[in-house]
């Protein structure tokens, strides 16, 4: 890890042990699957607070101390103590009175990404993608009618349609006209939806049979 440097010795101290700490928290964590008990909040607190302090450590020696070191003292570039000021001013926000110096900087920061977002270089790839989905219905490929490609064509431009048009005449005074539409829009919506909803559980899946293989075979050499 850059700027940050851990003693040889402790790392030597822990290597035995790190495997059976990563069991350890693993089963608490898991424990919470019978209920709420102390040791996963224990294990809970824990993991909020090593990442909390691994970032702050992590943030210092690679962004704020080369920015001072670096930056100001060696090069002179007396500017960036500007946006120091307004990071350190966020940390008013937990006292009473003083709650309007955290304002400042996120006002700042809220109005340069709403900016950012509105210029062309964050609109052109959303352009393309609107490109994108306007593909012919009827493709020829050398001369010859692609089959395969024109159903293929013909179906993602008929989902984009449909779930426009389930937000543009969703309103009561179009269910009369655009009823079929409306619930066949809101079928491939659902359809969507329990693609995701099952690639996101496919994902924690595979993160828990890692997991059970870590325990398994990396710690009790079972297998």
């Amino acid at each position: 890890m850059a700027g940050v440097q851990v003693p040889i010795g402790i790392v030597n101290a822990l290597n035995p042990l790190s495997p059976w700490i990563g069991v350890l928290v693993t089963l608490g964590v898991w424990s919470f699957l019978y209920k709420e008990n102390p040791v996963f909040r224990i294990c809970e607190h824990a993991y909020v607070g090593s990442a909390a302090a691994h970032t702050m450590v992590t943030t210092f020696a690679n962004n704020i101390k080369p920015g001072l070191v670096v930056d100001i003292a060696q090069n002179g570039e007396y500017w960036r103590i500007i946006p120091i000021l307004l990071g350190c001013m966020i940390y008013f926000q937990p006292f009473r009175g003083y709650t309007w110096v955290s304002r400042y900087p996120m006002s700042f920061w809220v109005g340069y990404n709403a900016g950012y977002n509105l210029t062309l270089r964050v609109a052109m790839p959303l352009l393309t993608e609107v490109r994108r989905t306007m593909l012919p219905i009827f493709v020829t490929n050398n001369g010859r009618f692609d089959l395969a490609t024109s159903i293929n064509n013909f179906i993602f431009t008929g989902v984009v349609t449909l779930t426009l048009a389930y937000f543009l005449f969703s309103m009561n005074v179009f269910k009369g006209r655009a009823g079929f539409m409306i619930r066949t829009a809101r079928l491939v919506l659902m359809a969507a939806f329990g693609a995701g909803f099952g690639t996101g559980i496919a994902n924690y899946v595979s993160l828990l049979i890692g997991r059970f293989d870590f325990i398994m075979s990396d710690v009790l050499k079972l297998f």
